[in-house]
């Protein structure tokens, strides 16, 4: 049993990255390391296999249309929560590696993380090297987080070359986990579980529903197709008010069953499961949970040429890039889709080893 004490800083209570964190989480159990997770108080503790600290302050995501001073403030007020919930830990537990799983509030997480870095070596993953939607000073606060900590953790050869050309630093590539653990039933069975249509085409676009996801194109897409269009399930929480018009152009166009509402991890398989292939418009992407999880259950995808995600779909072969115009993701859609991907093996044990390796390289150096 390897010795080191390991904490995983999530303050997600839902959504990819907290899924992704557990994954981390039960594949470093796999190779003899047992860690915890500091955890937002918000997140659903079922599983019990791995230790949770539920401590960080629970904050929805994004900025209202009119942010006023007090909505600054309140951001303010929880950043310094979290922080002295992490500055606590680290005092109180002694762990020998700290490794962040997301942002606390990028305006302000380097100040934490020069404190840290005295005491501890810090890891942090960037599965977005920028956010989708940034502000202008963005590059700006993201290369002093990556400057500051000891190692930066990313999925792609083309993030990592982000990283590098961003902030000037070498990161580590480390393959996304995929999951053991899968639901797996037929397509029939998933389209009679979810209401769907048993026969003809089914695609699916899943998860929160935020402008960089462009559905705006999918929207235009089965506006033009009218009748000719597939069915398209879209599963998953509106983050973003901005984005109810284009829902609403959707549900008017026809074709569109709407499942609107956070979906589980389960609920995300079963919409895969059901679906002929899933759909990732996006405007602006990295790596995403989402095509890992299509890759290990079987189904193509269809994604935007957006760079790096391009590069994961291309490096995955999960699916087919296509330029983010109607033209193209019209024909996309309607004529003959992908092959079905190789399911994707759990590689879980081989993530466990890539980040305990990093973890020894670290704490040497600090030697």
């Amino acid at each position: 049993m390897d010795a080191l004490r390991v904490v995983l800083v999530d303050p997600s209570s839902k959504g990819g990255i907290a899924i992704y964190t557990m994954l981390v989480a039960r594949a470093l159990r796999l190779v003899g390391i047992e860690p915890e997770i500091l955890a937002s108080v918000a997140l659903d503790p079922a599983g019990g296999e791995i230790r949770l600290e539920r401590r960080l302050p629970a904050d929805r995501w994004g900025k209202p249309d009119r942010a006023g001073p007090s909505f600054y403030l309140r951001r303010i007020l929880t950043w310094y929560r979290s922080a002295r919930a992490v500055k606590s830990y680290v005092r109180r537990r002694r762990p020998d590696l700290v490794h962040f799983q997301a942002p606390l509030n990028r305006r302000l997480d380097a100040f934490l993380l020069r404190r840290l870095t005295r005491r501890v070596p810090i890891v942090w993953t960037a599965h977005d090297v920028l956010p989708f939607e940034r502000s202008e000073r963005d590059p700006e606060w993201f290369a002093s987080i990556y400057r500051t900590v000891d190692r930066v953790v990313v999925h792609t050869a083309v993030a990592a070359d982000a990283v590098r050309s961003l902030a000037g630093v070498d990161p580590v590539v480390i393959a996304h986990p995929v999951a053991d653990d899968l639901v797996r039933v037929s397509r029939a069975e998933a389209r009679r579980r979810l209401g769907l249509p048993e026969s003809g085409r089914v695609l699916a676009a899943l998860g929160f529903i935020r402008p960089y996801k462009g559905y705006g194109l999918l929207a235009d897409v089965w506006e033009r197709l009218g009748d000719a269009a597939p069915t398209l399930l879209v599963m998953g929480e509106l983050m973003a008010d901005e984005e109810r018009s284009t829902i609403d152009r959707l549900e008017r166009g026809g074709h569109v069953a709407l499942r609107l509402g956070y979906a589980s991890d389960e609920e995300m398989q079963l919409a895969i499961a059901a679906s002929d292939a899933l759909l990732l418009p996006y405007e602006d992407a990295s790596e995403s949970g989402l095509l890992h999880l299509s890759r290990a259950l079987g189904v193509p995808v269809i994604a935007s040429d957006a760079p790096q995600l391009a590069a994961a779909v291309a490096s995955s072969v999960t699916g087919v890039v296509v330029p983010r115009t109607v033209d193209a993701w019209s024909a996309a859609v309607t004529s003959e889709l992908p092959s079905p991907p190789l399911p994707e093996p759990s590689n879980l044990e081989s993530v466990g080893r890539a980040h305990l390796a990093l973890y020894r390289e670290l704490l040497a150096k600090r030697a």
